[in-house]
């Protein structure tokens, strides 16, 4: 099935990574007039199983570390969102999102018209 197969596992990770990337961006774009409050990034990292999958060269599960930035801020209130920095992370997000979303989508769509024309 498509949905079991290691490609379609990564797309699926790599949807949930980038929703959790989306998310932080956007907390730091809520708290950029917070008194205080240091950006936090999503670092992604494959993970490769000691399995037979990793002598096969398929990828394991992804994983996500949250970091906060402890960097100093020219800001006088302790803040350190760049606004530009965070826009321009959160549109290249977005794009790999709506990316991976077409390319699951247009797997869908042969699989169905596989089906479709074996049926007739």
């Amino acid at each position: 099935m498509l949905y079991k197969n290691s490609e379609f596992k990564a797309m699926q990770s790599g949807l949930d990574m980038l929703w959790l990337k989306q998310k932080v961006i956007s907390d730091n774009i809520a708290n950029s007039e917070t008194p205080g409050y240091k950006s936090k990034h999503v670092q992604f990292e494959e993970v490769m199983n000691e399995t037979l999958e990793e002598q096969r060269g398929q990828a394991g599960p992804f994983r996500a570390t949250i970091t906060t930035d402890g960097s100093t801020s020219a800001r006088p209130d302790g803040n350190n969102v760049d606004m530009e920095k965070e826009s321009l992370e959160l549109w290249q997000t977005y794009a790999q999102y709506a990316y991976l979303t077409e390319k699951i989508t247009a797997d869908f769509k042969n699989l169905r018209y596989v089906i479709t024309q074996s049926l007739r």
